[in-house]
């Protein structure tokens, strides 16, 4: 791994660590960057929704865009329960209505919440599922709540940047609040102009590369003269 200050190995990799440790201690969110396949990006936000055997489990969101979201429900069912206080699923469309309503008596599914384009309703949903949450855990613990938000390409195309650059600000500190762990995708270039203009509003900025077959990442942190090395992804923060 790369840092700044002239550090060792030794001190590069506590350093590391002791930073991952911030970001769950204070709450965090992470900007997921690179084009990588759909199913790559999956297992990656799977290791950051957390661990399916935590105690307590971790209380979960995920925001799609897709109106069937089968990646979404996928992502929950394996990082922990699907109960409606530990799982929700933020989705778009009329399809995704209907499809919410046919799901509501299926056990193996979340609780989908329904929006449409409306940016204003996309906000208030979001900050209602995590109050729910707050309330159901009695007050949520650093990280307990995870959100995946895998919307922000089309809020960017059907809203424009700068609506979109007021709306994360406002999201991710709805998320700080109850100091959560979350992230959000971005499938560009970590050195394009998009992750550039938005890379401010979060703590590390998570770069995916696909080699061979396997899936690598590395971390940006904003506030500290540090980078990783191309790691495996597997291991849950």
């Amino acid at each position: 791994m790369v840092a700044g200050g002239g550090m060792g190995p030794d001190d590069e990799g506590i350093s590391f660590a002791h930073a991952l440790a911030t970001l769950k201690e204070q709450g965090s969110a992470l900007l997921v960057v690179g084009s990588v396949p759909e199913e790559l990006f999956a297992k990656a936000s799977r290791t950051m929704l957390g661990d399916p055997d935590a105690d307590p489990p971790r209380r979960r969101l995920v925001v799609t865009p897709e109106p069937n979201p089968e990646s979404a429900v996928r992502r929950l069912r394996e990082t922990g329960p699907l109960s409606a206080e530990y799982a929700r699923v933020i989705s778009r469309g009329e399809r995704a209505r209907s499809a919410a309503v046919a799901d509501s008596f299926d056990e193996m599914t979340p609780r989908t919440h329904v929006v449409d384009d409306s940016i204003r309703g996309l906000g208030t949903t979001i900050a209602d599922v995590i109050e729910e949450f707050d309330l159901f855990a009695g007050g949520l613990e650093p990280a307990e709540f995870r959100m995946a938000f895998d919307c922000l390409p089309t809020v960017l195309a059907t809203h424009g940047r700068e609506v979109a650059f007021r709306f994360l600000h406002v999201v991710i500190a709805q998320a700080r609040s109850v100091s959560g762990l979350v992230h959000f995708r971005l499938p560009r270039a970590v050195d394009s102009e998009a992750v550039g203009l938005f890379e401010p509003l979060f703590d590390a900025t998570v770069e995916l590369q696909v080699d061979g077959d396997d899936l690598h990442q590395r971390w940006h942190f904003r506030d500290r003269d540090i980078t990783s090395d191309w790691l495996p992804v597997g291991d849950r923060p």
